[in-house]
């Protein structure tokens, strides 16, 4: 039997994966070779197509790869972008932080909580022209309070999405997972 060994077909193997597959080939994914073998042999392409022809033929590489086409490949696509919202959306409120705590007295006197929406509208209005450090820190909590909001929309457009897939795939899960986990994502 003729098969095709590949490695990485979760990653930068996938394309060429899916292509064999496509085209009734057998596809199999292969291990990356362990780094003693890698040492002795020496690193370059065709050593390491040998390693995979070879890991194939020995019936070494028998996993079957990811077709990319179910469900699960929804839920991971969406996954990624919310995971960077999350990080960019924490990155944006840290920012708002540090820029409190070192904006000018009459900034930080003013009473407002770290709410975003606080910093973005009130007395954090965008000046018409930057002549000061107070005017440069209004339009520097301006525009990090409306990244941090347009954050939020985007992972609740996802969460969103990433639910209705969730209970479709699975549909006892977010009965049981669903309060926790969003307990844990309040903390965060």
């Amino acid at each position: 039997m003729a098969a095709f060994g590949v490695e990485g077909t979760g990653c930068h193997g996938a394309g060429l994966a899916r292509f064999l597959g496509a085209q009734g080939q057998v596809v199999v994914e292969v291990n990356r070779p362990d780094r003693q073998a890698r040492r002795r042999r020496g690193k370059s392409d065709p050593v390491d197509a040998e390693a995979a022809a070879r890991a194939v033929l020995a019936g070494q590489a028998t996993a079957i790869p990811k077709t990319g086409d179910s469900m699960v490949e929804m839920v991971r696509c969406l996954r990624v972008p919310r995971a960077t919202a999350m990080k960019a959306r924490t990155q944006a409120a840290n920012a708002l932080g540090a820029l409190l705590v070192t904006a000018p007295v009459e900034l930080r006197e003013q009473p407002r909580d770290l709410d975003p929406a606080s910093c973005r509208h009130g007395g954090a209005a965008a000046p018409r022209a930057i002549v000061t450090p107070t005017a440069a820190t209004k339009l520097a909590l301006r525009t990090v309070a409306e990244r941090q909001l347009a954050l939020t929309a985007e992972r609740t457009t996802l969460d969103a999405e990433l639910d209705r897939l969730t209970a479709r795939a699975a549909p006892a899960l977010p009965e049981r997972a669903g309060s926790a986990l969003r307990s844990l994502e309040r903390c965060w």
